[in-house]
């Protein structure tokens, strides 16, 4: 995804934090990056909606924790909601594996911390910008090892949905486990690209966006086991 506005104009950020401080520092991590212009910051979840309406921007970077009814992943969740066009970085003093895996479910594009570094935002928003995810290889491990414990002796099979095949399914499952493309493909003994075809297929048949969404979704449908 690149910027909607005109060729090499920058990307236009809003802010969701209710910390002034650091409001402040991701202000300074788009400042001193080129190509990054913060368009808005405040400090609560209602204000913000109304913000990612108005304004349209390219990026959020949104705080989870905030005053108010409407909080950090009420307002992931309806910016996917309403289909707005705008690529999501959380970062969070709220780390753990629980939090992360609601925060991917709900479509965030990257995750990161507070302790993280000015130029660590800077280049997840570069990133963001570019249309990559901003997610450690461990992270998202850590998020399908919390979807197991959640779906462990739940699953539910849906009549009608429509079956992956059985190569996908043997894809799938080494999803599951947080093995790369790569790591995938050497298993299987097929090219990065057919498994990322493969991947591909997968999310249309699944109706999701990652990785995370597929396992979880697949696990639900009892389509692999993740115990």
């Amino acid at each position: 995804m690149t910027s909607p506005g005109p060729p090499g104009s920058p990307a236009r950020v809003l802010i969701i934090e209710d910390h002034a401080v650091i409001r402040g520092v991701i202000r300074l991590a788009c400042e001193e990056a080129a190509g990054l212009e913060v368009v808005a910051d405040v400090g609560d979840g209602e204000s913000g909606l109304e913000a990612c309406r108005s304004l349209r921007p390219d990026l959020l970077v949104l705080d989870l924790s905030l005053p108010g009814a409407v909080q950090g992943l009420d307002v992931a969740r309806q910016v996917r909601a309403e289909g707005l066009p705008i690529r999501i970085l959380v970062l969070t003093g709220r780390a753990d594996d629980r939090v992360l895996f609601e925060s991917i479910r709900a479509g965030v594009d990257g995750f990161l911390e507070k302790t993280a570094a000015v130029t660590d935002i800077s280049d997840a928003l570069r990133r963001l910008a570019a249309g990559e995810r901003v997610f450690t290889e461990a992270q998202e491990r850590a998020a399908i090892a919390e979807l197991g414990r959640i779906v462990r002796g739940a699953r539910k099979a849906s009549p009608g949905e429509r079956d992956l095949t059985p190569r996908e399914t043997e894809i799938l499952a080494y999803l599951s486990l947080g093995l790369p493309v790569k790591q995938v493909a050497t298993r299987l003994g097929l090219s990065p690209r057919t498994v990322e075809t493969h991947i591909a297929n997968i999310y249309k048949k699944l109706d999701v966006a990652n990785r995370v969404q597929a396992v979880s979704r697949a696990a639900s449908l009892g389509l692999i086991d993740i115990g």
